[in-house]
């Protein structure tokens, strides 16, 4: 089922749905691809040992240094808060975050984004979780995601377990799972 492809979004010029329009999370086929080739460009460059240091607070902050920015923990997580749903009360959360990267809508400022926005719930929640017990435990017994979205063959929206697969797998697979549990490591330390 993971194979399905996701529900799509409606372009937008700016805003939330600016960024899942131009998100590889939200994409498919080609367009999904060519993004997620962003995406790893951009996790190649940072070093998983540089986020497994000791830190306080939340994990987007360590994360988003190794992007080059600070002071961004506030408004990822209004925008992690809208990313599923597209809650437009993120606009001016991600317009903040589109201008500390540049200010220039494109893919790349997009997949910057999403690294920080994908991130944010999942790597704190995991924290949280691991903090009591084994994070191995954690993944197989609690995992902070347990589904994920996906078109039916009749057009339906489904959700599919992660059950087993607490990164996913294939080619949608988190290619950040190092750099998470990196996170997860200094958080803990």
């Amino acid at each position: 089922m993971l194979t399905l492809p996701v529900p799509e979004p409606d372009a937008a010029p700016t805003g939330i749905g600016w960024l899942r329009a131009t998100v590889s999370r939200f994409a498919n086929g080609a367009v999904h691809a060519r993004r997620r080739a962003i995406v790893d460009e951009l996790l190649a460059g940072i070093d998983p040992a540089d986020l497994s240091r000791a830190y306080d607070g939340h994990p987007v902050a360590p994360l988003a240094e190794a992007l080059g920015v600070a002071g961004v923990v506030d408004d990822v997580r209004i925008v992690a808060a809208a990313y599923q749903t597209g809650d437009t009360a993120a606009d001016d959360a991600v317009e903040r975050l589109v201008a500390v990267f540049g200010g220039v809508r494109d893919e790349w400022t997009a997949a910057r984004i999403q690294l920080l926005v994908q991130a944010c719930d999942a790597t704190a929640t995991l924290i949280e979780r691991a903090r009591t017990r084994p994070v191995a435990e954690v993944l197989r017994d609690d995992p902070p995601v347990a589904a994920t979205r996906r078109v039916a063959p009749d057009g339906s929206v489904v959700a599919v377990s992660l059950a087993g697969r607490p990164f996913g797998e294939g080619p949608r697979g988190c290619p950040g799972r190092a750099h998470a549990l990196a996170l997860v490591e200094g958080a803990l330390k």
